[in-house]
């Protein structure tokens, strides 16, 4: 295990706050130096270019509804097209270069941090496969599917297999 490299600073923050952070660290049984490093770390590496590219958060309760109401065909149409532009903006923007890393880690980082559902990636010298375990229902699959599929397609120019269940999406692709 290769030594991080870090440095101690000293701020004050509101009590109110402290106690809330401190509760949470508990509740994850992890220390506050670990919180703290894992809340400015999302910032950095998240959230700063969430915000630049116009992510915007909403209850998993208004995206299943939005899925609900919207016709298969519509959907697959309207996660094509998530799909196919901005995630090249966004991983040229964050890494500076499209890699089948620096897509996978962006499929990861956006299904994670943006709701969509708990990601498993696994990557090896000549194949990337990725599971993502959701609660949206068939409709979800068939979002999340052709939002991958499209992401993959426009980033790296290759094509991939996909395995839809009504909780879980599968894509795997060759490095």
């Amino acid at each position: 295990m290769s030594k991080r490299n870090t440095n101690t600073i000293t701020f004050r923050i509101d009590e109110k706050i402290d106690e809330k952070l401190r509760e949470i660290a508990k509740e994850q049984k992890i220390s506050l130096n670990i919180l703290a490093n894992q809340i400015f770390g999302n910032y950095l590496d998240l959230d700063t270019y969430m915000e630049k590219f116009g992510v915007m958060k909403m209850s998993k309760k208004v995206f299943k509804m939005f899925l609900d109401k919207t016709d298969v065909d519509e959907l697959k149409l309207l996660a094509l097209d998530a799909g196919s532009n901005e995630p090249k903006e966004f991983i040229l923007f964050k890494w500076k270069e499209i890699t089948s890393q620096n897509v996978s880690m962006f499929m990861k980082i956006y299904c994670e941090h943006c709701g969509y559902g708990q990601c498993d990636l696994e990557q090896s010298d000549n194949k990337v496969s990725m599971s993502i375990r959701h609660n949206f229902g068939k409709k979800g699959s068939i979002y999340i599917a052709s939002f991958l599929t499209a992401v993959i397609s426009s980033t790296l120019n290759c094509e991939c297999n996909v395995v839809e269940s009504d909780g879980s999406v599968t894509v795997s692709f060759v490095n």
